[in-house]
């Protein structure tokens, strides 16, 4: 219970950091996931710059994608800079790194469980998903967090190791992103290379729990490759870095 306190006082306090001199705080937080769901269905709505496909169901495509993919980037970019953020608080303190890389993953729930609330509205009224849905898929979520803090314990390592690799990341964030079928539907040899990101099947497993009538596009047998090797770093990590950036923070 000590440890839950412990936590949560340190994901105030990274806020309170992040957000320190904003005039919206945190709600600026709400407010960009917002604007860049809002943007991108204004985009491929209203322009109809989109796949085939009726608007209804398009529409409940395109916003659940969003709703899956913005907090997860948010994780990855966050979560590869958490450790490397609080090198100070590291140093003084014998809390050690896996504590500190479970406030992005908290932060990722609220990010992700606050940004619910106005795309389900909408969805529910369209009559694209139900209570029981929006539940079951908020679940998958954090069981997809889960599956990217395995990457993290590893990427958050390397980027105290190599000083400051967050950059990089970012701009592999926005290549996956164009990678995975958020967007857009998977066809062809674009299915193909759907299929070599780790994000892809999660995404549809997602979109199955989520929407109502929705079928899978995916064999989601090809999930478990990825699984397997994220677990594989999340081990190499523990063995090879776990002592080693301490003399690197």
């Amino acid at each position: 219970m000590e440890r839950i306190t412990l936590l949560w006082a340190l994901v105030r306090r990274d806020y309170a950091l992040q957000y320190a001199g904003s005039f919206l705080g945190i709600s600026w937080m709400l407010l960009q996931n917002l604007t860049l769901i809002s943007l991108y269905s204004v985009v491929f709505l209203v322009f109809q710059w989109r796949d085939i496909g009726s608007e209804s169901d398009y529409t409940a495509y395109l916003l659940s994608g969003l709703l899956f993919w913005i907090p997860l980037q948010e994780l990855l970019v966050r979560g590869t800079a958490i450790l490397t953020d609080n090198r100070s608080l590291l140093k003084r303190s014998t809390l050690g790194a896996d504590l500190f890389l479970w406030i992005p993953y908290i932060q990722y729930l609220i990010h992700a469980f606050v940004t619910f609330f106005p795309v389900c509205i909408l969805l529910v009224w369209k009559e694209k998903c139900n209570l029981f849905s929006i539940g079951v898929g908020f679940v998958w979520l954090a069981l997809v967090g889960l599956y990217l803090l395995l990457l993290l314990h590893y990427l958050s390592r390397l980027n105290v190791l190599l000083k400051d690799i967050s950059p990089l990341v970012r701009l592999l964030s926005s290549l996956l992103f164009w990678a995975v079928p958020v967007l857009y539907y998977p066809k062809g040899i674009l299915k193909t290379w759907n299929e070599m990101n780790p994000f892809t099947i999660p995404l549809d497993i997602f979109r199955y729990l989520f929407l109502n009538q929705f079928e899978p596009q995916f064999a989601w047998v090809g999930f478990f490759p990825f699984l397997f090797v994220f677990i594989a770093v999340f081990l190499l990590s523990r063995w090879k870095l776990h002592t080693v950036i301490a003399d690197h923070l």
